[in-house]
């Protein structure tokens, strides 16, 4: 029995160091599933971005001639272009229509689904349609549905005794009309993001606010929406990214007209990129763009979300 004792006790150290490289092998398997993304990502967004960067700093030929510096040449001539200068009001202005009706449709959209008992798969697939639908093909519709001649919106008006309304063409409908396009859009999207959040208010918060009889408003106000600030952190980054960074609509239904009235950042970095085929102003205008996004990001976390990261 001690010959036996002694053998296992001698055996039991080589087996355990076999534990140790099980778990090794174990953590090995998320990075595994990892590699092929982070290729994808470094090839086609890292490394472009990086050569974007170093290109807003040089003047870049076309003909594939050499990269010649011109320093911040390249952010003074965007900066004082009296185009693109107005193309970045444009995108406030699309961003103040959008951001806030989109969340609040979205919001009101998200609690109807909730509430309604027979057939929510189908209200739910209903409301989040609009999402789904390819957007260019319905930049066409609405583009139709928009037309001066022969749109759905003015034989709508024709038939109520009102005038025709030149909602593309003129200067001063023209960005309204995309901004209700984009409120469209994007309402479904927040929905879907509120209708998730409600889901993780727990079932005693709303039995608790039953028999106290806080309803309503107060309780939207005052339980639900603080329980559910991080869903309206996330759902605000992305309703300001998606409204700064809209270009399909515009591209497609007023191309940046008329006279530069809907133009917008992307579509303008777009223009000076394959347009005037000026790379370097078109690199400088997006990355201030995207130093924008970031700086509005990390304040809005930091406002909605009390300073907490």
């Amino acid at each position: 029995m001690t010959t036996l004792t002694r053998d296992r006790r001698i055996a039991t150290p080589d087996v355990l160091p076999l534990e140790p490289v099980r778990q090794r092998r174990s953590n090995l398997v998320p990075i595994l599933f990892l590699i092929p993304a982070g290729i994808g990502i470094g090839t086609f967004v890292i490394v472009p971005a990086f050569l974007s960067l170093v290109a807003s700093f040089f003047s870049v030929p076309l003909t594939g001639g050499a990269w010649t510096f011109v320093g911040l040449q390249n952010y003074e001539r965007v900066l004082t272009d009296f185009a693109v200068l107005q193309s970045i009001g444009n995108t406030l202005i699309y961003a103040l229509i959008t951001i806030v009706p989109s969340l609040a449709i979205g919001l009101c959209l998200a609690l109807l689904a909730n509430s309604v008992v027979k057939g929510r798969a189908f209200v739910r697939t209903a409301l989040f349609l609009p999402m789904t639908a390819n957007l260019v093909a319905m930049a066409v519709v609405f583009r139709w549905m928009f037309a001066f001649q022969g749109g759905f919106v003015n034989q709508i008006l024709g038939f109520a005794g009102f005038g025709a309304v030149n909602w593309l063409g003129d200067t001063n409908t023209s960005l309204v009309t995309l901004a209700l396009v984009g409120v469209w859009r994007s309402a479904s999207f927040s929905m879907m993001i509120f209708f998730a959040g409600l889901a993780t208010v727990p079932g005693t918060i709303h039995e608790a606010t039953r028999a106290e009889g806080i309803r309503g408003w107060t309780k939207l106000t005052r339980i639900t929406l603080p329980i559910m600030k991080p869903t309206v952190v996330f759902a605000s980054v992305v309703a300001v990214l998606g409204s700064v960074q809209v270009f399909d609509t515009i591209n497609v239904m007023t191309q940046g007209g008329p006279q530069g009235s809907s133009e917008t950042i992307l579509t303008m970095t777009w223009k000076l990129g394959f347009g005037y085929f000026d790379l370097g102003a078109a690199s400088a205008l997006s990355f201030l763009l995207l130093s924008a996004l970031v700086g509005i990001g990390l304040i809005q976390r930091r406002v909605l979300a009390g300073g907490h990261k």
